[in-house]
């Protein structure tokens, strides 16, 4: 009888603390003026609204996805998939339900590149060389490497800018107070240069 006891006794413990887990991690406290940690918010995705969203697509055919909590750089598929969005890539946008991009990336088998939250250090909008690039979306990684988005439109390269910032892609280092340190044009000059 005293095993008993103590296997339920065990058990009563293992989901008390499987319990206590759960609930601390539904209640985060966020101290005023501080900015929230992605991982304590609720999930991106089931903020996406379900008639659709336009996602941007850059000069080169890759679409940006939310994925998750992350931010997946995929292809939209070999060239003659890519000539046949043409016209999304001039707009610089894609016009997806939720349903159509959930299932364009379980299709496609999760190609691209995942961006996590803080994998970029910095982000700016600027003009790309005249009938080359229109538009760019210039990024630092973490590791202050320079990483290019071009796009045909600035609405595209709007459209991406918006995407990392909603799920926190983009997270600059802090100062000993705290403060995120501004991104100085030296900082994207310096990237290039390396």
């Amino acid at each position: 009888m005293s095993g008993l006891v103590a296997v339920g006794l065990v058990l009563a413990v293992a989901a008390a603390g499987w319990w206590l887990r759960r609930a601390s991690s539904e209640a985060v406290a966020i101290p005023p003026g501080s900015a929230p940690d992605p991982d304590d918010l609720e999930d991106p995705e089931d903020r996406a609204e379900d008639e659709g969203e336009e996602l941007a697509v850059t000069s080169e055919g890759d679409v940006l996805i939310p994925d998750g909590r992350s931010v997946r750089v995929m292809p939209l598929g070999d060239p003659e998939e890519i000539a046949a969005h043409h016209e999304d890539i001039e707009s610089g946008l894609l016009a997806l339900t939720r349903e159509e991009w959930l299932s364009l990336v379980a299709r496609r088998g999760k190609p691209g590149q995942a961006l996590q939250a803080g994998d970029l250090t910095a982000a700016r909008i600027g003009h790309g060389a005249a009938g080359i690039v229109p538009w760019r979306l210039e990024t630092l990684g973490r590791d202050g490497e320079y990483i290019l988005f071009p796009f045909e439109t600035e609405d595209g390269a709007r459209a991406a800018l918006a995407l990392f910032e909603r799920y926190n892609v983009v997270r600059r280092p802090l100062d000993d107070d705290g403060r995120p340190i501004p991104a100085s044009p030296e900082d994207f000059a310096e990237a290039r240069r390396r």
